[in-house]
């Protein structure tokens, strides 16, 4: 799916940093996924250049749909 993702134009980065702290090295990665030095400084750069980090969050249900009703 990323593969898929990475032809229409997205790019992929990973932190080295963290890459290194879970045990992967350059060569876990496919080829279209670019490691760079540092995620944090990553995230900055493009902040600055206009994007937003979107984080997605994950609720739990805490009503069920008949008590809604």
């Amino acid at each position: 799916r990323m593969r898929y993702y990475a032809d229409l134009g997205v790019s992929f980065r990973v932190c080295a940093l963290a890459a290194e702290d879970y045990g992967y090295s350059l060569q876990d990665f496919q080829d279209f996924v670019e490691v760079v030095p540092n995620g944090i400084a990553e995230l900055a750069h493009w902040q600055q250049q206009g994007f937003a980090l979107i984080v997605p969050q994950v609720l739990n249900k805490t009503t069920d749909i008949e008590s809604i009703r």
